[in-house]
Formats: structure tokens, sequence, C-alpha cells
């Protein structure tokens, strides 16, 4: 135990020596197989990169390869095709020759055979003569015979052909008739049932339905009325009384709505008020631009442009150039399909929907254009009540073209804007025809009337426009028919003398032209927005107020010559509102009555 305890326990000098050789070795193995893995790695990434190079070289090749392939197989085919005909003609070409080489060897042969038995039975010569014609003959006959009854064959077969062809064209018609009416009557039924439990929508989301008839007109002049029976009703895109639809709420995913119908009917009324207010404001501005007036009594303000024909044409151009660009962006809000709906209605092969929209926006510019004329001469309240005795030429047209005979009460209620109207207008006439001097000219009423007949042609029209197509598109199709008549004409009657007189201030006119868009466009949306949430007959019933509303703004607004209105005068304009009140409760009841179901 001793001498054990006498050995060192340091480890001996050489194994010190082992481990520092190997910690080098190990030192230098590690070095190295990080260089080769670098190394490696910068080899795997080139690979890599090279085999992703020739993968698309590769692909490349490839589409080449199925490029060479099909151009390889379409010449071949079109060789093959080239060469079956080539053969194809060959062919005949041989069955030609081959046939007359046939019937040259043949025609030997029989004239041989004939004068061989000819010269070897002369005695049989005429009885072989006579039976080689009788058969000749025969075939003949039996050959035309033949051909005459394929001939009549074919005949039958073809006019039996036209007449199923006839009958299906008819059945097909007939078809589209009864779908139809099938579609307005699930239509009118669906709008029955949503309008009794919510009152919120009135109308097919996709056509904008039919009112029982009646389509509920929405006076861009300030007002909304129903006057016209009609299959379907729309709405138009200017600020003249427009055909108001139960506008559509077509979405991909539908919002939810209130169930209580109280705070529906709210929300509409405040929507309908705003717009016949828009559009109230709207006619008022026009008269400022025209012959100016003092605002509230307080700041008077010169006429900015006298609005005659062609200064007119200018405002409303400057107007669709506010409204067009705006309506555009707005209406795939409002109705997200409008330019698939527009390109495949312009693309249909039925073109006479097109022509019709194209008529109601050219009636539709006549009575702008007129209506802005009226305003300028006999002020807003009296140019607007004159423009709503258009039921005095739609309800007899309706007659005459939809076969809607008026009801008593329709007749009464033409009675009574018929006497609204000549109340309104006859006493300014009067006096100045008399020489005493007043604010109504009869050029301005004759131009009201005109604006009111061709509204009411435009109203028709409207009642064809809307069949095929959302109100929407409709509307957008209108503006456009506006704004390019009004820039054809403004162009090329420049070049016959029709200029546009001098502004007192080009930026009032511009500012006007801007809040005459901006007036058009929210009268617009709030009426699109009110009539979801109340109906359209209910809504019709509140915008019926549009000339008085609109007498009575122009009064607050520019009190002056022009909104002066003497006692007569606004009974007149009253009537007016009732009769046109009168047509909207009508369409009401209609409305709410069930149809009675027909027996067969």
């Amino acid at each position: 135990m001793g001498q054990l305890d006498n050995v060192p326990s340091s480890p001996y000098p050489g194994d010190r020596a082992a481990q520092d050789i190997l910690r080098s070795v190990t030192q230098d193995l590690k070095t190295l197989q990080h260089d080769l893995a670098a190394q490696l790695t910068q080899d795997i990434t080139r690979l890599q990169t090279t085999k992703q190079r020739l993968l698309d070289d590769i692909e490349i090749l490839e589409e080449e390869y199925r490029d060479l392939q099909g151009k390889y197989d379409a010449l071949r085919a079109s060789q093959e095709v080239e060469l079956s005909r080539q053969q194809l003609a060959q062919q005949q070409l041989w069955a030609k020759r081959l046939a007359q080489a046939l019937a040259t060897h043949l025609q030997g042969r029989l004239t041989e055979a004939i004068y061989g038995g000819i010269a070897m039975n002369g005695d049989r010569q005429p009885t072989s003569l006579n039976n080689a014609y009788q058969l000749l003959s025969s075939l003949d006959a039996t050959l035309n015979d033949t051909l005459h009854a394929l001939q009549q064959d074919l005949n039958s077969y073809h006019s039996s052909l036209s007449q199923q062809i006839s009958r299906m064209h008819s059945m097909e018609q007939q078809g589209e008739a009864i779908l139809e009416a099938l579609v307005n009557r699930l239509n009118q039924h669906l709008q029955t049932q949503v309008m009794r439990p919510t009152a919120a929508l009135a109308g097919d989301p996709r056509y904008g339905g039919q009112q029982n008839g009646y389509p509920a007109a929405i006076a861009g002049n300030g007002s909304q009325s129903t006057s016209l029976p009609a299959s379907r009703s729309g709405q138009s895109p200017t600020t003249t009384p427009r055909p108001e639809l139960p506008e559509p709420q077509r979405s991909p995913k539908p919002k939810a709505i209130p169930d209580n119908p109280a705070a529906l009917f709210k929300t509409g009324l405040v929507f309908i008020i705003c717009s016949t207010l828009a559009l109230s404001v709207h006619n008022v501005l026009v008269g400022i631009i025209g012959y100016g007036g003092n605002i509230f009594g307080q700041f008077a303000i010169p006429g900015i442009f006298p609005l005659n024909i062609p200064n007119s044409l200018m405002l409303l151009w400057l107007r669709m150039l506010v409204v067009l660009p705006l309506m555009a962006i707005v209406a795939g809000k409002l109705y997200p399909a409008t330019w698939k709906d527009i390109r495949h209605f312009l693309g249909a092969e039925d073109k006479r929907p097109i022509f019709q929209v194209i008529a109601s926006g050219g009636f539709l510019f006549m009575s702008q254009v007129l209506i802005y004329k009226s305003i300028s001469e006999v002020g807003p309240g009296v140019a607007v009540t004159l423009l709503f005795m258009y039921p005095l030429i739609t309800v007899p047209l309706a007659w005459f073209l939809f076969g809607d005979r008026p009801t008593s009460l329709r007749a009464v209620v033409m009675f009574a804007i018929t006497i609204g109207v000549v109340l309104t207008a006859l006493p300014r006439i009067s006096a100045d025809l008399a020489g005493v001097g007043g604010a109504v000219s009869p050029w301005g009423i004759l131009a009201a009337l005109l604006s009111s007949g061709t509204f009411a042609l435009y109203l028709i029209s409207m009642q064809l426009s809307f069949r095929k197509l959302h109100p929407v598109p409709v509307s957008l199709c209108q503006f456009t028919t506006i704004f390019v008549l009004t820039s054809v004409i403004l162009i090329v009657g420049s070049f016959f003398g029709l200029q546009t007189a001098e502004p007192s201030s080009y930026g009032g006119l511009y500012l006007g032209g801007v809040l005459l868009g901006g007036l058009t466009l929210l009268g617009y949306l709030f009426n699109n927005y009110g009539v979801r949430f109340m109906g359209a007959a209910q809504a019709s019933i509140v915008a019926s107020s549009g000339p008085v509303l609109t007498a009575i703004m122009a009064y607050l607004i520019t009190p002056g010559e022009k909104s002066m209105l003497q006692f007569i005068q606004w009974i007149g304009v009253t009537l007016v509102t009732l009769g046109v009140l009168a047509l909207s409760l009508e369409r009401l009841n209609l409305q709410a009555k069930p149809k009675p179901k027909r027996v067969r």
C-alpha cells in the first residue's frame, strides 16, 4: 500500500501528446468535413439550378414538339383531305370516262345487232322494230311516271314540313306568351305576399314587376304620380316625371331587412320625402339659372343663362355630363348585373327593344328641353303643374294600345286635372294677352303643354322598354341617349346657326350644372331606396305632392313675380295634385285586391 501511494496522479507525458495529436487530427477532419460539405452544397445548388434550367428547356422543347406535332397533324389532315378530294375527283373522272366508253361500246354492239338482225331476218324487221319502239315507249312512260310521283312526294313532304315548322313557330310564340303571363302572375303574387307582411318591396327584382296596370311616375320636376296603365313600368334616369318601378333589390347576398313594417315604412317615407324635395329644389334651381331671383328674399341673384331652346340644350348637356359618369358608377351598386344585362341586351337578335329604349330616351330628352324653357318663362310651380296633365294623354293611349278601359274614377280625375290646368294657366294668360302683364308667358305655357305631351309618349314607350331589361340598365341607357342627343344637336346645330348665348357668369353656369346633376342623382337614389322600403304604390302617394311642393319651394326660396301664384292658381295646382293622388290611391287599391282566378 505504501508503494501505491507514491504513484503520481497525473497521466504520463506520452498520453498527453497522443491526446493532442488526436485533437489536432479531429480538428482537421472537422475542417475537411466542413469544406467538403460547403463544396458539396455549392455543387448541389449548381446542379439543381442546372436541373431546373434543363427542365425549363425540356418543357419549352415539349411545347415546341407539341406545336410541331399539331402543325404536322393539321398539315397531314389537310393533305389527306386534299388527297381524298383529288382521288374522288379522279374516280369521278374515271367513272365518267368508263360510262362514256361503255355507252359507246354498247351503242356499237346494239347497232351491229340491229342491222345484223335486219339483214338476216328481213321478213321480221317491222315486228322487231315495233317491239323495240314499244319497249322504249313503255320504259320512257314508266320513268316519267316514276319521276312525276317522286316530284309529288317531294312536294308533299316539303308542304308537310313547312306546315309543321309554322305550327312549331306558332306554338313557340304561344309558349313565350304563356310563360310571360305566368311570370307576371308570379311576380304579382310575390309582390302581394311580400308587401302584406313587410311593405318593403313591390316588384319583381329582375324585371320591375307589374303594378296592376299602373306605373308610378316620379317627377323629376318635383313629384310622383300614377296615370299610365301598363304591363311593366320603369324608372327614368332624368328629373322629369319618371315612371317608378318597384325598384329591385338584387344583389348576390341580400342584406337583412328589419322585420318591423312600421320601421320600414318610416325609412321609406323619409327617403321619398328627400327625393321629392331634391327634385323640387332642382326645378327651383333651373328657374334661378334662367331668370334669377332673391334667395329667401335676401340675396339678389341675376339670371345666369336665359333658357331658350339652345341654352336649355346646353344646360341639359352639363347636367348629363355630371350625372352620366356618377350613374355608371352607382348602377353597379344598385344592380350588380347592370353591364352584363346591357351587353346581353345589345347583343340580342331582336333589336326592337333597343329602339324602344332609345325612343323613350328621345321623348324624355324633348320633355326635358321643353320643361326647362317653360320653367324659365312661367316659373317652376306653374310649369310642373302643367307638366302633370300627361294623364289626359296616357290614359286614352293606354286604352287604345293596351286595352285598359278607363274607370269612372279616372274619368273624374281627368276632368279634375283639366280644370286644374285651366285654373293654373288661364288667369295669367288672359292678363298677358290683355296687356296687363304678368309672370306667365303664353309661349311658356305652350312649352309646358308640349313637354307634357312628349312625356306621355315617353311613358308609353317605357311600357315596352322595361319588359326585357332591368330598370337600372334602362335608366343608364336613357341617360346615355340624352347625352348623345344633346351633344349631337349642339355640335351639328353650330354649323346651322344654332348658337348658345353667353352666360353672365361661366362659374355660376358650371356650378349650376353640377348642382343639377347632383340633385338628379340624389333624387334617383332616394327614390330607389324609398321604393324598396315603402313600396311603389305608397311611395307614389307621398310623391304625388310634387306640384304643390314645387310651388311652395319656389315661393319660399325665390319669392318674386314668377313664383307668386294667385288664389285661383293655387286651387288649380291643388286639383292637379289631388288628381294624381287619386290615381295613386286607385293603384294601391288595385294592388290590395286579390285577382280572381281564371276558371278553365
